[in-house]
Order: C-alpha cells, then sequence, then structure tokens
C-alpha cells in the first residue's frame, strides 16, 4: 500500500483547502475589481454634496451681500439676521437707524453700532462713528472714548484726528483739542485754514493756536498760513508776531508765502512794518538783492535784471488789451534786460502797464531818473513816467516828459517833493489819452536803470523852495 492509498484523509484534506483558498481567491479578486468603481462612485457622491453645500453658501453670502447694500433699515435687518456675526451689517444698519427720526430707531441703532465694535474692536470707522452718534444722544463720554479709540487704532489718518479734535472741543475739552489740532496739522498742514477757522471760534485767545496748535519746528508754512488768516481777520499785532517768529527761524521759504501779509500791511497803511518784512525776506534770501542797485536807490530792481515778484515793493503789470510786455528785452541799456512795452494795436487808450509801489520819506525832495528809447511811436502822447501819492491829496502828482516817435537811450529826470504825510508813492509807466492828431499810438517803448533818490534835507521849507534841474 502506497502512502497515498495509506492515508486518504489526508489527501482529500490537501484537495479542500486548495479548493477552497481557490474559492477565496476568486472572490476578492472580484472584490478587488468592483472597488474602485464603489470608491469613485463614493468620491463624486460626497464631492456632488459639498458642491451643493459651497453652492449654496455662496448663494447664501451674495443674498446677504445685496441686501447690506440697501439704505433701508428692514432690509438691513433682514441681512443681520441671515449673517448676524457681520460687523459691516450691524454698522450699516446702525448708521441707517440712527438717521431716523423716531427715538426707538436711534436707540436700535446705537445697539448696533456697538455691536460692530464688539464683533471688530479694530475698525477706526466704527468707533469713529459710534462716537458722533453718542455725541448726538448727549453721551460726551462715549463721544470722548469712540475717537480715543478711532485715533489710537489709525494714527496717521489726518480725518479721524479732525473729527476727535473737533469732539473735545465741543465737549469743552480744549487740551486734548489743541492736542489732536496739532497732530492734525503734522500729518495734513492742508487742514490748517479749517483749523484755523474753528480754534479762532473756540479759543477766547488766539495766541494759544501760536503756542498749542501750530507744531513747534522751524517749516514755516504753517506759520505763514497762520498769519495768512490773521492778516485776512484784521489781527495785525498777532500777525506781526507770528511773522517775526517765522522770520527769526532762519528757514527760506517761497516768495509767494509773503505776499497776503506783506500786501495787507500795505493796504493798511503801516509801510514800515511792510518794509521790515521786505528787508525780512531780502535778508533770508527769499527773494534776491537786485544785483547793480546802488543802497540808496528806492527803486527796486530798477535795471530789470531779474523777473519781478508781482508783490511787495517789485514791479507790478496791468498788461490789458493791445499791450505786450517784456521783462527780459535784451536790447538793454545797462546790463542784461531791460524792460519793453509794445502797443500792438492803433487805439487812443489810457494805459498803465507797470508799475511799483516805493516807500518814502514825508516832506523830502527826491529826483526820479530813468533811461528811455522808443521806436515809431504814433501818437503825440507816448509813454511817460508819473509819481504819485494815491493816499493823500497833499502829496505829489507829477509826470515826466513823453516819448515818443523813434528815439535812442536817453535819460529822463522828474523832481518831486513828497506831502507831510506821504509814506508811500506810485511809479507809473503810464500813457494818456492823445487829444491833438495822431491820438491813436503803436509803436515800443523801453526802460532801464530806473533810480529815485533823496536830495538834501527832508525838512517841509526844502521842498518850499522849487527845484533846480
Amino acid at each position: 500500500m502506497t502512502q497515498e492509498q495509506s492515508q486518504p484523509h489526508l489527501r482529500t484534506g490537501a484537495e479542500s483547502a486548495r479548493s477552497a483558498f481557490s474559492r477565496w481567491s476568486r472572490f476578492h479578486t472580484l472584490e478587488l475589481a468592483l472597488q474602485p468603481r464603489w470608491r469613485s462612485g463614493v468620491f463624486f457622491l460626497v464631492a456632488g454634496i459639498g458642491s451643493a453645500f459651497l453652492g449654496g453658501e455662496a448663494l447664501r453670502a451674495a443674498f446677504v451681500a445685496m441686501l447690506g447694500e440697501s439704505a433701508e433699515a428692514g432690509t438691513l435687518r433682514k441681512a443681520v439676521v441671515l449673517d448676524p456675526g457681520n460687523p459691516e451689517l450691524h454698522h450699516r444698519l446702525g448708521m441707517v437707524l440712527c438717521d431716523s427720526l423716531e427715538e426707538a430707531d436711534r436707540t436700535e441703532g446705537m445697539k448696533h453700532l456697538r455691536r460692530a465694535t464688539e464683533l471688530n474692536p479694530y475698525a477706526a470707522r466704527y468707533w469713529s462713528d459710534l462716537a458722533w452718534v453718542c455725541e448726538l444722544a448727549g453721551d460726551t463720554v462715549g463721544a470722548a472714548q469712540g475717537v480715543e479709540r478711532a485715533v489710537k487704532l489709525s494714527p496717521t489718518t489726518p480725518q479721524l484726528h479732525w473729527v476727535a479734535a473737533n469732539t473735545f472741543l465741543r465737549a469743552g475739552q480744549t487740551d486734548a483739542a489743541m492736542a489732536e489740532f496739532r497732530r492734525l496739522l503734522e500729518l495734513d498742514p492742508a487742514y490748517g485754514p479749517a483749523t484755523f477757522h474753528v480754534c479762532i471760534g473756540s479759543l477766547e485767545d488766539p495766541r494759544l493756536i501760536l503756542q498749542r496748535v501750530l507744531p513747534p519746528g522751524n517749516d514755516p508754512r504753517l506759520k505763514l498760513a497762520y498769519l495768512k488768516f490773521l492778516s485776512t481777520n484784521e489781527l495785525a499785532d498777532l500777525a506781526r508776531q507770528v511773522w517775526i517768529q517765522t522770520v527769526e527761524t532762519g528757514t527760506p521759504f517761497p516768495a509767494p508765502l509773503a505776499r497776503p501779509y506783506i500786501e495787507h500791511l500795505l493796504e493798511l497803511g503801516r509801510v514800515e512794518e511792510a518794509q521790515g518784512a521786505w528787508r525780512g525776506i531780502e535778508k533770508l534770501g527769499v527773494i534776491p538783492k537786485p544785483a547793480g542797485d546802488e543802497g540808496d536807490n528806492f527803486v527796486y530792481n530798477g535795471d530789470f535784471e531779474q523777473t519781478p515778484l508781482a508783490m511787495g515793493f517789485d514791479w507790478r503789470d496791468r498788461v490789458g488789451s493791445y499791450i505786450a510786455l517784456d521783462f527780459s528785452d535784451e536790447a538793454a541799456h545797462t546790463g542784461k534786460r531791460c524792460l519793453r512795452v509794445d502797443f500792438t494795436v492803433s487805439r487812443n487808450e489810457e494805459y498803465v502797464p507797470v508799475y511799483q509801489l516805493v516807500p518814502v520819506s514825508p516832506s523830502q525832495a527826491y529826483l526820479l531818473t530813468a533811461y528811455v528809447r522808443s521806436q515809431d511811436i504814433t501818437s503825440d502822447s507816448g509813454p511817460r513816467l508819473q509819481v504819485q501819492d494815491m493816499v493823500h491829496p497833499r502829496g505829489p502828482n507829477l509826470v515826466s516828459e513823453t516819448t515818443v516817435g523813434t528815439t535812442p537811450w536817453h535819460q529822463i529826470s522828474l523832481k518831486f517833493c513828497t506831502g507831510p504825510d506821504t509814506k508811500l508813492v506810485q511809479l507809473s509807466v503810464i500813457r494818456v489819452r492823445g487829444r491833438t492828431f495822431p491820438t491813436e499810438i503803436t509803436g515800443s517803448f523801453w526802460l532801464d536803470t530806473v533810480v529815485l533818490k533823496a536830495l538834501g534835507s527832508g525838512s517841509e521849507s526844502a521842498c518850499a523852495a522849487p527845484l533846480s534841474p
């Protein structure tokens, strides 16, 4: 008997094991073949549900955003219900409700504004608007706290400092208000005029603006802006203090910034102060000291070697129709430049194309000289120089000889005495209407080397005697 025959139960057991393993193998092969399809189906099912959820959230968010754009309280309330954790919705609803005439609405609005700051305590705008509403409701403490938080959260935003300063000022907290105004002007000097206007109406002493509101430092722009404000509001004495402080810093600035102050002094007849201011900006280098001008010449820039400033004691123009001016014509008598006046259209008109305000002393004799030339001046009434006291009738009002036709460079002169009250004269190039044929004027006129000097004593007796040529 063989071994296999002697152990039939062992053979049968092995066959049975092989058969069972075969069946298990086929089953799991089928399972593995089916598994990827099953899993992908589950994946797409889950993804579909997620996409539907996200799509629904996106639609919901878009719907809430659309509601939040409304200015209607009812619509905004619906938006808040759908998205109660959105601080912007609470803020917007609060602002709309606080604008209502109903006290209940305003009370509810205040709650929403506070809720916005709770949900997002880092939004300066929320605190600023809450402060404004608190102030309207008479809650000055809440208003002060609101603006304090706003400027701390956004310390470089000028508008918030403007709101804070005005809030403190209305609450009577002047020290805090002035500190905020100062910080505001440090950030944005453009707020200067508005700040001065508010402060001058609220602070008892305008000097406080100079001492506590204007930022320290050598930058003269804000002081000059305050100076202009003071001059406009007839506070000339304080303006003089500000001017002295500005000049004493020794920092140059653009000449146009000094114009309002100097012009206002001239309008008030404060000629000595205007002279002092003019010398001050000349010393600072704000305006140049004209090269070649002698120390005893009262005419500024008499050689026209620099472009006129059209302010203070420099040349000004009144160019109208039919006249052209050139302050840098190269056909000069002295130096490199001179003034040229062209009468471009034949007219019989009166012209004052150029003039200068010249400070003088009362009861003093003066000699005015200048070099002129002309080309093709057609009228018998050509250009001439005039000296006139524009304020006092007892002051001088004289004109030089006229220039007509075509003439080379030649000197003209004019002697005059100032009146007992004369402190300022106007030196002008004028052309009066012609009275004899030909009356209408065309052609060109040149002016250079204009000099005004004092003659002898300034006593009235010296001017009473006739002046010899």
